[in-house]
């Protein structure tokens, strides 16, 4: 290792500089005059390390090369001296003295004005106010002041009004008359302001004056005779006059008071139904909250004002309803668009308009923007009680569209025509407070992903928000997978039946027709779990669809989960499903014609061609249905016993005879199609398409 240079041969400059590029470093972030400190422990010991020195030489050349430099300030705090300097260079202290001050200008002018008024000086004291305003007084208040004004009256009324002492006109004392202050100060609150006291005036002798007897003036006497003093000479003497006392007022007696208000403790709704409100409140609303909330709605309603507006459960005052603009309800429209899924209200909020719960205006925005989307045309609602979920025009569809939604609600209708015999009365009871149930996949939900909302299914799911809502969006969550399915939920209108879509991909992934699943309620009112059961590896040949052919078969399926046997389309048993014919969607809600065609195809034959017949038993019928559109056995046995064609056999419970009907039309039409068929030539040449090229068999 090459020994470095002696230190005496270190430019002291240039050590400085290397100090404030390294201090300025240090403090980049701070403020362009503000102080960057550093201890010269520090810096030796830096510097030392950095070039190899001893940390005693380092010091002293450290401590005399930024004791000489200007941009350097040196102070002495106890036993550590530090130094200071500043990314400008050079430290200069702020000077915080005040010497511009509005104030002491405003109060102290240099050349102040001459005050030749002083009522021209503005006051900075408020004036009193002339005016008496207005105070409203409650009646009680006021029925007990007129108690406590009649109580005093009666005890004024028991003592006199006016007391004189008698007067001895001495010589040299005037006449003095002796009034109680009390008394008079009582009076002087009933006499009108406008009619004041007389008040006596004294009558001063001249001379001395000899009273043969003296005179009293009684209080009750309405007038006070005049004094007359003999004198030896026959003076003037002038009568001493006293104000009669005013008489007194009738008494008034207090106004009785006002009966008080006798609530009525039942309460009648419109349609008679009477409501003790003296029951606790917890057992009304029990009882009768449905019908509590639906008079309050209908009060709300019939406002012409509409000072409360209503979104599902919750109400708000629609002065304090936030208006959305059109490029508000635009960026909303283009970030659901761009997530692909619906979203809920809470992250519409925190994503386009950066509000959080903490603020206060939060529950008003929670509301603003329920009521406004739920009044525009682009969007729609898709949540349920207690999450609030929009979806917007644009978004893809849940489920595909390999089922048209008006077809399927055709094809499920049997569910409220009365055929839904998925569950009793008690199993929906259990299958609402355990949240859970399990079903048996058929070949038609398996194929296209839904099942129909039966009323197993409705005890599970939670019921819409609103009164004319159409769908919602829930999320399955599989455990076994680790996957999220969105799942939309067709409600029930008119005559149309519910189902659920978007469990295609998922089925179809994992499962096979007649699977046995499990659907469990999750922890919030959107999220549930679907899973079942795992077995050992089977392989079977299982019904499936080739959608490009339009053509049922059967095709070597590998699974692992647990199936119900009676219902997994294989072809060692169900060898004739690959028979059926796949019908459209429009034609697949004829119930009936369907039964028939799979009585044909599924029929065990037991008569002849020119009469055929065909044996099937009801679980024959119910498979090959349902992999056609989905039933349930109660619709089978309707309309079995709706078709006169269908003979039930006494011999075999559950199993049934088919005849059809023979046609002839139908034979003379297929005739016709075979000789057209015929005349067709062999090798037909190819369709010719725009600019002279043939359409060949690689172009399919």
């Amino acid at each position: 290792m090459t020994a470095a240079p002696p230190l005496e041969a270190t430019d002291q400059h240039a050590l400085a500089d290397e100090i404030f590029r390294l201090m300025v470093a240090q403090g980049s972030l701070f403020a362009f005059d503000a102080p960057i400190r550093q201890s010269l422990a520090n810096l030796t010991t830096f510097m030392a390390q950095t070039h190899q020195r001893d940390e005693a030489a380092m010091a002293a050349a450290l401590d005399a090369a930024l004791r000489d430099d200007a941009r350097f300030i040196r102070e002495q705090l106890d036993d550590q001296v530090i130094f200071v300097t500043s990314r400008q260079g050079a430290y200069v202290p702020r000077n915080d003295a005040d010497t511009h001050s509005f104030k002491q200008r405003l109060h102290e002018p240099d050349y102040p004005l001459p005050v030749d008024d002083i009522s021209v000086v503005v006051s900075t004291s408020r004036p009193a106010i002339t005016t008496v305003e207005p105070v409203f007084i409650s009646d009680y208040w006021q029925i007990q002041a007129n108690e406590v004004f009649a109580a005093e009256d009666q005890e004024a009324e028991g003592h006199s009004i006016m007391e004189v002492a008698p007067v001895a006109l001495e010589s040299d004392v005037p006449i003095e008359v002796e009034v109680v202050p009390e008394l008079v100060a009582e009076h002087e609150l009933l006499v009108e302001p406008e009619l004041p006291a007389a008040l006596p005036e004294p009558v001063v002798a001249a001379e001395p004056v000899q009273i043969s007897e003296p005179e009293f003036v009684a209080a009750p006497e309405p007038e006070v005779a005049p004094v007359v003093a003999e004198l030896p000479t026959p003076p003037v003497v002038e009568p001493v006059a006293v104000a009669p006392p005013p008489a007194p007022e009738p008494e008034v007696a207090p106004p009785a008071p006002r009966p008080l208000y006798e609530r009525a403790a039942v309460f009648t709704l419109p349609d008679g139904m009477s409501i003790d409100l003296r029951r606790p409140i917890d057992e009304i609303i029990a009882e009768h909250g449905s019908l509590l909330r639906q008079a309050l709605n209908e009060k709300i309603e019939q406002d012409p004002l509409r000072r409360i507006v209503s979104f599902g459960s919750r109400f708000f005052p629609d002065a304090n309803v936030i208006n959305l603009g059109k490029n508000d309800l635009r960026k909303i429209r283009d970030y659901i668009t761009e997530r692909g899924e619906p979203l809920l209200d809470s992250e519409l909020i925190a994503d386009v308009f950066y509000h959080n719960a903490r603020q206060s205006d939060y529950e008003g925005w929670l509301f603003s923007i329920n009521y406004r989307l739920y009044r525009e045309k682009d969007f729609e609602f898709v949540g349920v009680e207690g999450v609030n979920l929009w979806s917007a025009k644009g978004l893809p569809a849940i489920g595909g569209k390999r089922i048209k939604a008006a077809e399927m609600g055709q094809l499920t209708s049997y569910l409220v025509e009365g055929f839904d015999d998925s569950a009793e009365h008690e199993d929906l009871e259990r299958i609402a407070v355990e949240g859970s149930m399990t079903l048996t996949l058929p070949f038609f939900s398996w194929e296209y992903g839904v099942l129909p909302l039966n009323a197993s299914l409705q005890a599970l799911l939670p019921k819409p928000a609103l009164v004319d809502q159409r769908s919602s969006v829930l999320r399955f969550d599989s455990p076994q997978h680790y996957t999220t399915t969105l799942v939309e939920v067709r409600y029930p209108t008119g005559n149309r039946g519910g189902w659920l879509q978007g469990l295609e991909e998922f089925f179809h992934e994992h499962l096979v027709p007649g699977a046995v699943i499990t659907l469990t309620r999750g922890n919030e009112p959107h999220l549930f779990s679907i899973s079942y059961e795992e077995a050992e590896e089977r392989e079977e040949r299982i019904l499936t669809l080739d959608e490009k052919k339009n053509k049922l078969g059967f095709t070597n399926l590998t699974y692992y989960s647990t199936v119900n046997p009676d219902v997994v389309p294989i072809q060692a048993r169900f060898g004739r499903l690959n028979r059926l014919k796949s019908f459209p969607m429009g034609e697949r809600r004829k119930a009936e014609m369907l039964l028939e065609h799979v009585a044909e195809v599924m029929g065990e034959q037991i008569g002849t061609r020119e009469a055929p017949r065909y044996a099937l038993s009801l679980d024959d019928i119910f498979t090959a249905f349902n992999v056609l559109r989905p039933g349930t056995c109660a619709l089978m046995q309707h309309l079995i016993a709706q078709n006169e064609q269908f003979i039930a056999d006494d011999a075999n419970p559950g199993a049934f005879f088919f005849t059809p009907a023979i046609n002839t039309a139908d034979d003379d039409e297929d005739e016709e199609d075979d000789m057209q068929k015929s005349d067709l030539p062999l090798d037909p040449q190819p369709t010719r398409r725009r600019y002279g090229v043939r359409y060949a068999d690689d172009d399919e």
